[in-house]
């Protein structure tokens, strides 16, 4: 990761932080922080950023004193400050698989048709790799409709794509041994040249 990718996750941590998102500025400041660490001349600009956003931290005594930590950055300590992140991180986020919201599990379903149904329009002009891609950005929202996989074989399978269908029809069948059309469908395509 460059210096340019570190400050936009330190931005973004911090704007996290102005808005007590706890979680999820921990998120982007330990991946920042986990680039940082293998690197042994930190800008000055950056250790600043930095001191600014433990100091937010700190400011969610709650979590400090039922972890007894303490968001404290010093030079060249940098790995210390993220294993207090990565406790208090893995800590907020333990018990949360995920208990997405309406809203955003909404968002998340609207990402996948988005880009599903985008792939279905590249796919029906021949235009494979933009398919590819689209079908990619979809998996990015994919959480646990299970049925996307054979969705997304039919969708290459009826464009002819047999190999690429071959894929996700066996993705299908491992995220639901039990389903048996879907079963069916991934032993018909295999036996596709």
């Amino acid at each position: 990761m460059d210096i340019a990718q570190i400050k936009s996750q330190l931005f973004s941590a911090k704007a996290a932080v102005n808005k007590n998102d706890l979680a999820g500025s921990l998120k982007r400041f330990i991946y920042a922080l986990h680039a940082l660490v293998k690197n042994e001349n930190i800008p000055t600009d950056i250790r600043s950023l930095i001191r600014d956003i433990a100091t937010e931290y700190n400011s969610f005594t709650a979590i400090k004193e039922e972890l007894k930590i303490n968001f404290t950055y010093t030079v060249g300590e940098e790995k210390k400050l993220l294993v207090v992140c990565m406790k208090a991180y893995e800590h907020l986020t333990k018990n949360a698989e995920e208990q997405e919201s309406y809203e955003d599990a909404l968002i998340r379903k609207k990402n996948i048709d988005t880009n599903l149904i985008a792939a279905k329009d590249f796919l029906a002009r021949g235009f494979v790799e933009q398919a590819d891609a689209a079908v990619e950005k979809a998996l990015e929202s994919y959480k646990d409709e299970h049925a996307i996989f054979a969705y997304i074989g039919k969708l290459y399978l009826d464009s002819n794509f047999t190999t690429r269908a071959k894929h996700f029809y066996k993705k299908a069948v491992e995220a639901e041994p039990e389903n048996q059309a879907v079963a069916s469908k991934y032993i018909e395509v295999s036996k596709m040249k």
